[in-house]
This record gives C-alpha cells, sequence and structure tokens, in this order.
C-alpha cells in the first residue's frame, strides 16, 4: 500500500520539508520494531528492507489520523485535535466527535505516585479484613450440634501467611467449598426454613440458633431431632385412628351439646369463621343422618366435636390418647374423601378445624400439613371464577377462612422457621372480615389478623441480611410507633393491661404476649449490635446514636421479661395461643 494514501493532502504538497515528517524519518533511525512487523513500501514504490528501523514509519500515520477527529478524518484533512471540538468543526458549527482509543493508541502509564501505592494498599488491607470477617462469619453460620461450641477444636483454625495475595486466595477457596461443621448433613440446607431476613445467622428458637462470632455462646441445632418425634407422633396417630375406628362413639345428645358449648366458648370466641348458627345446623343435619353420611357436613361435625372435646381440657382420656381423638378418627376419614373437593367452602371450613386440633395438641408438624391444604385450597378458590358466582354470604365465609388459615400458616412460619407457600401475597386482595354483630369475638378475631400481619412484616424488615444485622434505629423507632398507635385504637373488649397485671380472660392475654413480642423482635438488632461493639467488631457510633441503641436494646430486654411473666396465663390450660407462647 502506497504510504501517500495515509497522508493529507498538504503533507503530500510538501513533502520531505516538512519538519513532522523528518522527525518522523529521524524516529524511523533511532527506534526500533519488532522484526517480523509488517513493512510498508517506501515511496518510490520499491519493496523496504525488513530491518527492525522500518516500523515507525508505517505507524506514523495511523498515530496521526487516530488523533483526528471523525469528520476530519473522513475528509482526509488535517485536524488539530483540539478537544472538545477541533478548530475545523468550530468554524462549521457541526458536532465534533472522536474514535474511542484502542490499545495501539494508549500512551504508556506513568509509574504510579507513591500516595497511589499507599491508598492501594490501604484498600487491601480493609478487602483482606472484610473477607477474613465474612469467612469466620460463614464458619460460625453452620450449625453446630449441641455438644459443639463455635471455638471447638474441631473447627479448623486459620494459618497466617506472609503473603497477602495466597492469604485472600486460600480464604476465597475456603469460603465457596467450606463444609458444614459436626451434627449437619453434608447436602442439607436450612435456608429454605427461614424468613427472608435470617441468610446466615438466625433469630434463638428452641430449636435452632446460630451464635454470630462475637456472641460466646454455642449454637444448637435440635432440628432433626424434632421432626423425628414429629414423624413418629404422626405414625402413631395413624395407629390411633385405625383402632378408634373400630369401636363406639359416644354421640348423645347430651354429650354433643356440652362439646358444641366449649367449642363455641373456646374456639369460635377465638376464630369465628361461621356463626353459631351454622355450627348447630351441621350438628342437626349429622344427627338426621345417624353421624353415618360421608358428606361435608358430618366431616364437619366430628371435626367440631373434637374441638370442644380437646378444648375442654378434661383428664378422662387415656394418657397416650389426646382427648377428642375418637371424633377426630372419622373426621379425618371423611375429610381424606373430600380431599379433591377444593371448591367446597364446608371442606375448607373443615381444613381450619382439622389444624386447630392439631394445634391444640401442640403436634405443630400435622397443623402445617393440614393448614398448607387449605392455604392451596384458598388460593386456588381465589384465582378461580368460582368467586365470582359465590353469593354475598359464601364470600363472607371464604373470606373468614382465609384470614383464619393466614393467622395459623404465619404464626407457624415465625415459631417453627417452616417455609412460606405465598399466601400472604394474596392479603391485599382479600378484605377483611365484615360482623353484622356485636361481639368481642369479632374484635379479637380483627385485632389478631393485624397484630399478625404485623409481626410478619417485622421479621422481613428488622433482623438480618446476608449474616449482617440489620440495624436501623430511625426504621425501628417508627415502627415501634405504629405498634403503639395499633394499641391505641384496640376497643375497650379486647384491650389489655401493658404490665404484668393478671386479665383472666386467655384472649387478651394471648394478644398481649404478641404485642410484648414485636418489642423483642424490634429491639433484637440492637441487643446484637451492642455485642458487636463490645467484641471490636463494628465501627464506633456517635454518642447519639449508641444511646438509641442502647435504649432499645433495653427495651428488648424488658420485654423479654414481661412476655415471661405474662406467658403464665396462657399455659394454665389448652387454648388457641398455648403453641405460640411455647415457640415465641
Amino acid at each position: 500500500m502506497n504510504p501517500t494514501l495515509l497522508m493529507t493532502p498538504e503533507t503530500s504538497r510538501s513533502g520531505a520539508s516538512n519538519p513532522v515528517f523528518i522527525m518522523a524519518a529521524k524516529r524511523k533511525h533511532n527506534v526500533s520494531s519488532p522484526p517480523d512487523a509488517f513493512q510498508a513500501p517506501t515511496n518510490n514504490g520499491t519493496p523496504p528492507q525488513e530491518t527492525a528501523q522500518d516500523g515507525p514509519a508505517e505507524n506514523y500515520p495511523r498515530k496521526r489520523i487516530a488523533i483526528a477527529c471523525n469528520v476530519c478524518r473522513f475528509r482526509k484533512t488535517r485536524c488539530d485535535a483540539a478537544k472538545p471540538s477541533c478548530g475545523f468543526c468550530t468554524d462549521l458549527g457541526i458536532e465534533c466527535t472522536y474514535r474511542k482509543p484502542t490499545v495501539g493508541d494508549r500512551a504508556k502509564p506513568n509509574d504510579p505516585t507513591p500516595e497511589a501505592l499507599v491508598s492501594l494498599e490501604r484498600r487491601l488491607c480493609q478487602l483482606e479484613a472484610r473477607l477474613d470477617s465474612t469467612h469466620q462469619m460463614v464458619q460460625n453460620s453452620y450449625m453446630l450440634s449441641p455438644n459443639v461450641s463455635n471455638h471447638s477444636e474441631l473447627i479448623p483454625s486459620q494459618e497466617s501467611v506472609a503473603s497477602r495475595r495466597s492469604s485472600m486466595n486460600r480464604n476465597a477457596i475456603e469460603y465457596l467449598s467450606a463444609a458444614p461443621s459436626i451434627g449437619t448433613p453434608v447436602s442439607y440446607d436450612f435456608a429454605y426454613r427461614q424468613t427472608s431476613t435470617e441468610a446466615l445467622t438466625a433469630r434463638p428458637s428452641l430449636l435452632t440458633f446460630r451464635a454470630p462470632a462475637y456472641i460466646p455462646v454455642e449454637s444448637w441445632d435440635y432440628t432433626a431431632e424434632f421432626y423425628d418425634d414429629e414423624i413418629l407422633a404422626g405414625e402413631q396417630l395413624c395407629d390411633q385412628f385405625d383402632e378408634l375406628l373400630e369401636m363406639p362413639i359416644d354421640l348423645s345428645k347430651r354429650t354433643t351439646r356440652r362439646l358444641q358449648q366449649s367449642f363455641v366458648e373456646n374456639f369460635l370466641r377465638w376464630t369465628p369463621i361461621f356463626d353459631q348458627r351454622t355450627c348447630v345446623k351441621a350438628v342437626e343435619h349429622a344427627s338426621a343422618g345417624n353421624f353415618s353420611l360421608q358428606d361435608p357436613s358430618t366431616c364437619l361435625t366430628f371435626l367440631l366435636l373434637a374441638l370442644g372435646a380437646i378444648s375442654e381440657d378434661r383428664s378422662e382420656s387415656p394418657d397416650d390418647q389426646a382427648p377428642g381423638l375418637d371424633y377426630l378418627a372419622r373426621g379425618c376419614q371423611i375429610l381424606e374423601r373430600l380431599s379433591l373437593r377444593t371448591g367446597s367452602l364446608t371442606t375448607l371450613q373443615c381444613r381450619v378445624l382439622q389444624a386447630s386440633y392439631f394445634k391444640f395438641a401442640i403436634r405443630p408438624m400435622q397443623t402445617w400439613n393440614a393448614i398448607t391444604q387449605g392455604a392451596r385450597d384458598c388460593m386456588h378458590l381465589l384465582t378461580s371464577r368460582i368467586l365470582e358466582r359465590m353469593n354475598r354470604s359464601e364470600q363472607e365465609a371464604l373470606h373468614r377462612a382465609f384470614w383464619a388459615v393466614s393467622t395459623i400458616l404465619h404464626e407457624l412460619e415465625a415459631t417453627m422457621k417452616m417455609h412460606p407457600i405465598g399466601l400472604r401475597h394474596f392479603h391485599e386482595l382479600v378484605p377483611l372480615p365484615q360482623f353484622e354483630e356485636e361481639d368481642s369475638g369479632f374484635y379479637y378475631f380483627l385485632a389478631q389478623i393485624s397484630l399478625r400481619k404485623f409481626l410478619t412484616q417485622l421479621l422481613e424488615v428488622v433482623g438480618y441480611h446476608s449474616g449482617r444485622v440489620i440495624y436501623a434505629p430511625v426504621v425501628t423507632k417508627e415502627l415501634r410507633k405504629q405498634v403503639r398507635e395499633w394499641y391505641d385504637h384496640l376497643p375497650s373488649v379486647v384491650r389489655f393491661p401493658l404490665d404484668a397485671t393478671p386479665v383472666f380472660d386467655s384472649r387478651k392475654s394471648f394478644l398481649r404476649g404478641q404485642y410484648v413480642a414485636l418489642f423483642v423482635v424490634l429491639g433484637w438488632p440492637s441487643v446484637l449490635k451492642l455485642m458487636e461493639q463490645g467484641e471490636g467488631n463494628g465501627p464506633n457510633p456517635n454518642q447519639e446514636t449508641l444511646a438509641v441503641t442502647r435504649d432499645q436494646a433495653q427495651i428488648c430486654i424488658k420485654s423479654c421479661c414481661l412476655f415471661l411473666s405474662v406467658a403464665d396465663e396462657q399455659l394454665i390450660g389448652r387454648n388457641m395461643g398455648t403453641h405460640f407462647t411455647l415457640y415465641a
């Protein structure tokens, strides 16, 4: 290729007299290029010598074109390469643009200054410290067996090395390939039993606790033992069902009337999924058929009788048999036959009663199995056209059943770390229950729904994210204010005292326990923040922030003590709040 094609017209006319061309020629003799570089032909058309000095001559036009703007390159005219606009484009008043530089156009970078090296060294130290902290956090996040401490010799310690690069690589490899600690199955992941804010550090519960590195206590994990017991209890329950179905059952009018009364007092006043007239009609229908029909109404009758028996809290049954189990066996047998009737409201109500019986009996896994089936039925109904074909009373019955399912389901999610199944996505679509008559049970039901929504939302906002405590004093203060506003707007029939004064009302006592638990959840991150700073792991806050943190941590600890004081009322006998009080 002729080099004159790469030169501007001015360069071609000036020839060798051009000073720039003379400088390029000098560089040709002073600067060497790779011997295998491509050489352009000379001006007289003869092939060049394949020497090391021929490279810069052919590089000169390319570099000169590289600094010209796009307009001058297209016109092949001289460009002064002024930024942001060259003289030619400025005179014409047009936009001046330059092509992006290539690797060959970049100038050789200057050596870094000592200040830059110091800054890089400081940033590397910070990254290494963060990586070591993350690695330690991952080590402590694995589930340990109850007899293995975070500082156990079974956990390999990190070896110090001189090279920073090798240390960072080793920590990264250990972070990706670290194996679970003793007592945790290799392929078992507990993340699906956590709320979204419990990524690496869990809140303490009766089952599990993953102690952070700055808390000098042992972690524990009784999850496997818990599920072993629950599975065994389910098998024993199934065997008892087979035996009880062959035995006679007391269906006298006096017994059924007594159990109905107990059901209304101990269940409908807590969870009014239907009114008393529905209860009476179901029993009358079953009695007219001699309790032998296999329809939803008879199933509902057996289940409400079972709930009435277990909520009486009598000690007439054998030690290994829960009260009302004979009624439950017959109700579950019919309900199994009706499992495919997803569009039946009565079947959905039976699911709620079945789960409530297991809740009374403190059988969380059986409660979860029953209530999740009811939750799936609710979601199926709400996403179908069946809802449009329902009359007003049927829609109201569905709304009550939905919120009853929601309160039980989210209680298990919060206390047992069960996985949510998506029911809360329908909270904004389903209106709250509406009641025509004035009754304290209805006010309690509404208060329970709103309080349970508070609890599930707080578990998502305040707590943990990616193994670090979500510490936001301003957010916590605002949430505490909203919780207090909820209490201020409570009707007098369900209002409770804020201290440990006995109320002699199990429903008010249960609401008070959940109310106090909200402040424990809100203050728990502040407690961990103080403990983290006490170990020197976190940054030192200012005095104002430290005072707010101490205040919130103090409220958390006081709320814990208050919850223990008011829990006695819930543990005196069986009621709908016993399970939450035990596992909260």
